[in-house]
């Protein structure tokens, strides 16, 4: 009783939404009912949500655009809290950049829920080079730079300028410069802060090339990739940069295995889809399948690149 008042005072207060389905919010279609679910459209209000539920004992549990994610059958609980309404439209910040350099740079800066390809296409649209590889990377900026997403020979590590941060213990707000983070291969050691919005340090370049870039990526994605189905993207960590994870799955004759309506991919052997009413259960499941087969046949355990969260 106790527990069922405190919830229901946060959520008149904040206009929570109760047991939602976290299905509606990641793009595996996937995952049971957070208890309360939050969508902060400022810092403002993810401040005072995150006190409150300090003060009320009430677990957070934070999601950027739900595209590497795969949620539990039973859900979440405690409060969800999901940046992605998280956004204004990118700008261009006034700069004292090396005016002697060779390259001209500028700075972009954004917050953490706008969408990485709305930030992609403005870039682009200024003529400023650096994200065009990131083109068809779904998701938040912010989820892209926990993630520390890339392609084979690019990652956004490599043009991050600094990111705002809120420590969710102090509840102030930071700004971290790029040589001061721990970003590896996907991933962005990050212990108790929260990303709430990044500068990117860009070179300025001709228009028609960066566009020529970003469509060939693109182009290249949509032709490699199951992009018409759920799923959370690259399922596995490559091994290393030439033993691509995909290619070993592909290899031990994987390709369209299925478990219930959990399968991976005919198009890229590093995809599993949903498609249709997969359960977290399911996905797990040929997880561990595909792990086993990969290992007793190359002696190579596939680390997951996709995050579980979850009761």
């Amino acid at each position: 009783m106790i527990v069922e008042k405190k919830y229901n005072r946060i959520q008149k207060t904040f206009g929570l939404l109760p047991r939602e389905p976290l299905s509606k919010h990641t793009s595996f279609k996937v995952g049971g009912p957070a208890d309360l679910l939050g969508l902060p459209s400022n810092r403002q209000t993810l401040a005072a949500l995150l006190s409150t539920a300090k003060k009320e004992n009430i677990p957070v549990t934070i999601m950027g655009g739900g595209t590497n994610l795969l949620v539990s059958d039973k859900g979440i609980r405690g409060l969800v809290i999901i940046l992605r309404e998280l956004k204004s439209f990118p700008w261009i910040e006034e700069n004292n950049l090396d005016e002697n350099a060779k390259e001209e740079k500028k700075i972009i800066c954004a917050d953490a829920g706008e969408r990485l390809s709305t930030v992609c296409r403005f870039a682009m649209d200024q003529g400023l080079a650096g994200l065009e590889f990131a083109a068809g990377i779904p998701g938040t900026l912010g989820g892209a730079i926990m993630m520390n997403a890339g392609t084979a020979s690019w990652e956004i590590s490599q043009v991050i300028g600094s990111v705002d941060l809120i420590d969710t213990n102090s509840l102030t707000y930071h700004t971290i410069k790029r040589e001061a983070l721990a970003f590896s291969y996907r991933n962005l050691d990050l212990k108790d802060k929260i990303i709430v919005g990044a500068s990117l340090t860009l070179t300025q370049t001709d228009p028609e090339i960066i566009k020529k870039i970003f469509y060939q990526s693109l182009k290249n994605k949509k032709s490699s990739q199951p992009v018409s189905l759920a799923s959370a993207g690259c399922f596995f960590k490559n091994p290393s940069p030439h033993i691509p994870a995909g290619k070993l799955i592909e290899n031990a004759g994987l390709k369209g295995m299925q478990i219930n309506d959990a399968r991976v991919s005919d198009i890229h052997a590093n995809f599993i889809v949903n498609t249709c009413n997969a359960r977290c259960e399911d996905i797990l499941a040929l997880k561990r399948l595909v792990q086993k087969t990969v290992f007793e046949k190359y002696q190579i355990k596939l680390e997951t690149e996709v995050r579980v969260t979850g009761e």
